[in-house]
């Protein structure tokens, strides 16, 4: 939650508004309702191998759009001048 106030806060900076929103809740209720959503254009889902093969399914089935995250790996590129504590 922290993270999507400081991205809003950059982004609004630099004259964008609502452009990322968090949703929390159970997946079974609020993922459902947001995979579901003809109004939601691109669903990005991380987790398991085989929910995000029902994400894809049901958003592509309606002509919507991904990003998948799948099985655990989270790949991420960290440069030389990187404070380290911060990204490990």
């Amino acid at each position: 939650m922290a993270l999507t106030k400081i991205v809003a806060a950059v982004l609004k900076a630099n004259g964008f508004n609502s452009v990322v929103t968090l949703v929390s809740g159970r997946g079974s209720t609020v993922g459902q309702a947001i995979v579901d959503d003809k109004r939601v254009p691109l669903v990005s889902f991380t987790g398991s191998t085989s929910v995000g093969k029902m994400v894809s399914e049901k958003v592509h089935g309606r002509f919507g759009r991904t990003i998948l995250e799948l099985g655990g790996n989270n790949a991420a590129i960290i440069c030389a001048d990187a404070d380290l504590e911060i990204a490990f």
